[in-house]
């Protein structure tokens, strides 16, 4: 009878409300702290770029090369790309179009960076996020730039247009001036 008696007791203590909620609390304090186990084996770091596939890294380096440099650095290229040495050719392209881009080199020519740049964007199917942002950020420079060299060209070629109109209307005035001279030398010779 005593067995009975026990039997009805754990059975009547685990059926209690106050022994439920400190079972549920307990498992919520274990769930807590297996997910904190679980995300903490998780890496929580960014992506690293890979540096050597770096748009930003390459174009810092060319800020900081020699004119002799950057030169050395076009002709290699400009050979990997017609030999076809390696297989990331849209790469090499993206570097050379960084070169000429780079405003203080004697290689600076925006219009061959735009059309390399304008190949660039449909062979490059595997791009990274970093290296797709940093071209369209140099493609917006290009556009840019190539607005403004084509304002400059018509500014001048106003200024050479106007030129020629001054030009031309100045030696129409040394003519009458002659012509004014002559008159005025004949008039004093009868006179």
């Amino acid at each position: 009878m005593k067995n009975n008696t026990f039997n009805f007791y754990v059975v009547r203590t685990w059926l209690t409300p106050a022994f439920i909620v400190r079972v549920q609390k307990q498992l919520s304090i274990l769930c807590i702290v297996y997910l904190a186990i679980l995300t903490s084996a998780c890496q929580m770091t960014a992506p690293t770029v890979n540096d050597s596939k770096s748009y930003s890294l390459y174009y810092l380096g060319l800020k900081n090369s020699t004119p002799e440099e950057i030169l050395t650095k076009e002709k290699s290229l400009k050979i990997l790309l017609k030999n076809k040495v390696r297989d990331d050719d849209v790469f090499i392209q993206g570097k050379l179009i960084l070169i000429y881009s780079l405003s203080n080199s004697s290689l600076h020519n925006p219009y061959k960076a735009k059309r390399l740049l304008n190949e660039y964007l449909l062979a490059g199917d595997n791009i990274t996020k970093e290296n797709f942002a940093f071209i369209m950020m140099l493609r917006d420079q290009l556009n840019s730039q190539l607005h403004l060299l084509a304002s400059q060209k018509a500014s001048s070629e106003i200024c050479e247009k106007d030129s020629d109109e001054h030009h031309l209307l100045i030696e129409k005035l040394q003519q009458q001036l002659k012509l004014l001279k002559q008159i005025d030398r004949n008039i004093n010779e009868r006179g």
